[in-house]
């Protein structure tokens, strides 16, 4: 698993252009912070998972790379797991980088919100900001096992309209959307959860119960499934 976790960053890492949107990213969330501190926390660096966690398995299957890492003895499980986990390590890599160069940017061209933007506040908006994309990762992780390419995100996206469509207040399918949105789609104020509040920790429930889910689903369903040899 833990070999599977380094493919994977050495993968992400090892792409010019994923690098570029990476830094990209870094960068913007750099020049927001430096100009308005770091008001409810990072907003732009977010979108590096999915960055990260698209076409996770996909590819590997694609490419005919999979095939031959499962030929040798390890179990498709770790393979799964070792992906997610190598994600997760590369998100935690690339949130580092951007909570640097956002200090460094505060230091140089925004010296008096030096004292809002600390290495402390800073790595607890890193922590909160990794929590919120695990989530994701996930579920981008299940889509991958069996839709081809980068449809994950499609998939992600379907997901999120689906479960966000309008009805009328009070109606049934009003009250199952919205069921349905706080146990597959639960929204955590991490800031607020990790400070003990009792609805946030409750959603930190859901989510964590939620996450499970849907890891577990990526496992069975990439389990059973048949793999094509060569490309598709």
């Amino acid at each position: 698993m833990i070999e599977m976790a380094r493919r994977l960053i050495r993968q992400k890492f090892g792409s010019r252009g994923l690098v570029v949107a990476l830094a990209v990213l870094a960068l913007m969330e750099t020049f927001g912070v430096a100009h308005r501190g770091v008001g409810d926390g990072f907003t732009i660096a977010t979108w590096g998972i999915f960055i990260l966690a698209a076409g996770s398995v996909s590819r590997d299957v694609a490419s005919g790379a999979l095939q031959m890492i499962l030929a040798r003895p390890i179990r498709r499980t770790q393979y799964l797991f070792g992906r997610y986990f190598g994600i997760l390590a590369a998100f935690a890599i690339f949130l580092f980088v951007t909570s640097l160069l956002a200090f460094a940017g505060v230091r140089l061209a925004m010296p008096s919100l030096a004292a809002d933007v600390s290495p402390g506040r800073l790595a607890a908006l890193a922590g909160t900001t990794f929590l919120s994309g695990a989530f994701p990762a996930a579920i981008l992780l299940f889509f991958s096992t069996f839709l081809p390419g980068i449809a994950d995100l499609l998939g992600l996206l379907m997901l999120n309209l689906v479960l966000h469509l309008p009805a009328s207040a009070g109606s049934a399918f009003a009250r199952i959307s919205e069921t349905a949105r706080e146990n597959l789609l639960p929204d955590v104020d991490w800031s607020e959860a990790l400070g003990g509040s009792g609805p946030a920790l409750a959603a930190a429930g859901r989510w964590v119960f939620a996450l499970t889910v849907y890891l577990a689903l990526a496992a069975v369903v990439f389990s059973r499934r048949e793999l094509p040899y060569g490309n598709d």
